[in-house]
């Protein structure tokens, strides 16, 4: 199997921000893409804070996005970016397995922003994990 593309996940955490720093050590030098992904959640906190939290999940998405460019531009990778809103876990599995999308690997942090950290470390990146139909990295 040969890694062409690598779905890379985005939630301005310090563990995506890893994982960037990972898929652009794996794609820099060859011809492998970088997908860059943030998916905006529907939570409480959005149907609570509507459009406030709207507008904090477009502020992280444009600094991680921004940080991407910089650094995939920085080492000539080649780049894309995605916003996706929904369930998360459900969201990035259904990206990571669309056939349209040619995701060859996936690597995403072991812990992300979610509100509600201690309850659901890890939930979404072992979801990942188990559903998707391709290569997972799990970064710490």
């Amino acid at each position: 199997m040969e890694i062409k593309k690598i779905l890379v996940t985005l939630d301005g955490s310090e563990h995506s921000e890893k994982g960037l720093d990972i898929a652009i050590s794996l794609a820099k030098g060859s011809k492998r893409s970088i997908a860059g992904l943030f998916v905006k959640p529907h939570s409480v906190d959005s149907l609570r804070y509507g459009d406030a939290f709207s507008g904090h999940q477009d502020e992280i998405a444009r600094k991680s996005f921004q940080n991407l460019r910089e650094k995939c531009e920085k080492n000539d990778v080649q780049f894309s970016t995605e916003i996706r809103t929904g369930d998360v876990k459900t969201t990035i599995e259904k990206v990571a397995n669309d056939g349209h999308m040619n995701i060859d690997m996936v690597i995403i942090g072991s812990r992300g922003r979610g509100s509600v950290k201690g309850a659901l470390l890890g939930s979404v990146s072992k979801y990942v994990l188990d559903k998707s139909k391709v290569p997972v990295l799990i970064v710490k």
